[in-house]
């Protein structure tokens, strides 16, 4: 039997999760629906959030994730949770995958690969180097997440050090 995410999950939860992974700021009426509670539970889980610094609160009253936060906590994560050669394995990975776009499509660049969308090419061709546009343009982020963690990973690891054993670190396993 499948268990609705309203028996799964509290209230909080649900709010936290709809409001941490939105792309556009919302309303907390707009969250209260997505989650499936009453709108002074959203607005007041959204306000907690927004206090501890997880979301931001724009001039408007809606809610969007604070990127900068986002971002560190995406390095920390990329961290905790995976050695050096892990990462250095991804990197090149996704050095392999860039490589495989450029020969494939004869271009150098992203850019150059969206200039050739404009070509007179079939429907499906069109849609292949789209997805392949998108494929690398994220591969591109990763590669520059990856070398920033690995570049922060002594300073990171030297900090959780000092941690005792009996602690569990989030996004540690």
């Amino acid at each position: 039997m499948v268990e609705s995410w309203t028996e799964s999950m509290t209230a909080r939860e649900r709010v936290e999760t709809i409001a941490t992974t939105l792309s556009e700021p919302r309303t907390a009426n707009w969250v209260a629906e997505q989650a499936d509670v009453e709108w002074d539970t959203a607005k007041k889980h959204l306000d907690d959030l927004a206090e501890s610094g997880v979301l931001l609160v724009t001039e408007d009253e809606t809610y969007v994730p604070d990127p900068t936060r986002a971002y560190f906590d995406h390095l920390r994560e990329l961290i905790l949770t995976n050695d050096r050669e892990e990462l250095r394995a991804e990197l090149e990975a996704i050095a392999d995958r860039i490589e495989d776009w450029k020969l494939r499509y004869e271009v150098s660049s992203p850019e150059e690969l969206e200039a050739t969308l404009a070509e007179d090419l079939p429907p499906d061709e069109i849609r292949d180097r789209r997805q392949a546009l998108r494929r690398w343009e994220n591969s591109a982020r990763s590669r520059d997440s990856i070398q920033t963690a690995l570049q922060l990973y002594d300073d990171i690891q030297s900090l959780t050090d000092d941690v005792p054993a009996t602690i569990r670190l989030e996004g540690a396993g």
